[in-house]
C-alpha cells in the first residue's frame, strides 16, 4: 500500500482529498465488487486505487449481464466508468477516511510549514545583517 502522499501529483492529491476516493484507498487488499455504468460487475481483490479513482484489481471475475462470467488475473478500471463500489462490512469507513486524509496531510503539516518558517527566519536574519552592515558604513 505504501505512503500515497509522496507518490502523487498536486492535482491528484486535490482530487483525492475533495472526493471519496480516499475511502476506496482503504479497500486495497480486500475483496469487493465494482459495478460499472454499463451494468458490468467486476469482483476481485483491489490491488491499487489512485487519486482519480482508477482501480487495479487482481483475481477478477468479470460478469456481463445475461452472459457467462469470465476470469482474469488482473484488470484496470477507469474511474469514470464506476457506478458503485461495494464496501465490505469489516471496514469502518469513518476511521478509514480519517486515516487516509490524515496520512495524506502528514508530510505537509510536519515538514512543509517548518521549512517555510525556517526560510522566512533565515531571510529575516539576512536582511537584518545587511541593514546593520549599511549602518556601519
Amino acid at each position: 500500500m505504501g505512503d500515497f502522499s509522496k507518490t502523487i501529483s498536486g492535482w491528484e492529491r486535490a482530487s483525492f482529498e475533495k472526493t471519496l476516493c480516499c475511502m476506496l484507498k482503504e479497500l486495497e487488499g480486500h475483496d469487493t465488487t465494482v459495478e460499472l455504468r454499463n451494468e458490468i460487475q467486476i469482483t476481485g481483490t483491489v490491488a491499487h486505487v489512485d487519486g482519480f479513482m482508477n482501480i487495479s484489481m487482481s483475481n477478477v471475475i468479470y460478469q456481463i449481464p445475461y452472459r457467462e462470467a469470465s476470469k482474469f488475473a488482473k484488470i484496470q478500471i477507469h474511474g469514470r466508468q464506476i457506478r458503485y463500489v461495494h464496501i465490505p462490512d469489516q471496514i469502518n469507513m469513518q476511521k478509514a477516511i480519517t486515516k487516509q486524509l490524515d496520512g495524506n496531510r502528514h508530510d505537509t503539516l510536519k515538514y512543509g510549514t517548518k521549512k517555510r518558517e525556517a526560510y522566512v527566519e533565515r531571510k529575516r536574519k539576512e536582511r537584518q545583517a545587511a541593514l546593520e552592515k549599511l549602518k556601519k558604513e
